[in-house]
C-alpha cells in the first residue's frame, strides 16, 4: 500500500550545502505539524557541521539487523541511516525532509513512489572550498570527495535540481518552495 506522505530526499556531492539548505527550511517550518526533519544515524564521532545520531559501526550493523533503518547506505568510509519512524509520517500523508545519497536512489525510489529527489549542486571550486572549510578531512579525501561526486549525473522526472552557490537565500527558498508544495500535494 503506497504511503500518501512523500519523501524528499536531498542528495548531491560533499560539499553542495545540503545540511545548510535543509536547516534553512527547517527553521521556516519548525511550526508545521506536517513536516518533519530526519536526523540521520551514521557511524561517525559527533562533531561540527552535521547534525546526526552518532553511532559505533557494530550498533550500526545491529540496527540494520533490526530493521530500524528505511534506508541505508555505505559512503566515504562510513554507513549512514534514515530511520524507520519516517514511515509512520509518510503513511499519515505528512511530508519528510532528509538528507540523503544518490548511492541509495534506487533503493528509495522502490519503497517510495511519492518520492521527490532534489539534487543540490556546485561548481567544483565551491565544493573543494567548502570541504577544505569543514577541516574535517585531509587534502587527500576532500580530493577523493571530489573525484567520486564527478560520477553521479542524476536525472528523471522526480528529480529537481537545486543550484546552490550563492547566497543561502536563493536555494534555501527553492528548497522551501519544494517542500511547501508537497506538503499542499497531501
Amino acid at each position: 500500500m503506497e504511503a500518501p506522505g512523500r519523501l524528499v530526499l536531498v542528495v548531491g556531492p560533499s560539499g553542495a550545502g545540503k545540511d545548510t539548505l535543509i536547516d534553512y527550511a527547517r527553521d521556516r517550518l519548525r511550526t508545521n505539524p506536517r513536516s518533519h526533519f530526519v536526523q540521520r544515524i551514521i557511524s561517525r564521532p559527533a562533531g561540527v557541521g552535521e547534525d546526526h545520531q552518532p553511532v559505533c559501526p557494530q550498533e550500526f550493523a545491529r540496527m540494520v539487523d533490526d530493521g530500524r533503518f528505511a534506508l541505508h547506505w555505505q559512503a566515504h568510509g562510513l554507513s549512514y541511516g534514515i530511520p524507520s519512524e519516517i514511515d509512520g509520517w509518510l503513511q499519515r500523508g505528512d511530508t519528510v525532509v532528509a538528507n540523503g545519497s544518490r548511492a541509495v536512489l534506487v533503493d528509495a525510489r522502490r519503497r517510495y513512489p511519492q518520492i521527490s529527489i532534489v539534487n543540490v549542486t556546485a561548481p567544483l571550486g565551491v565544493l573543494a572550498r567548502r570541504l577544505v572549510g569543514r577541516g574535517r578531512e585531509s587534502l587527500e579525501n576532500v580530493r577523493q570527495r571530489l573525484v567520486r561526486g564527478e560520477g553521479h549525473p542524476l536525472e528523471g522526472s522526480d528529480v529537481i535540481h537545486v543550484h546552490n552557490s550563492g547566497p543561502l537565500e536563493i536555494a534555501g527558498e527553492r528548497l522551501l518552495e519544494i517542500i511547501t508544495a508537497n506538503l499542499g500535494r497531501q
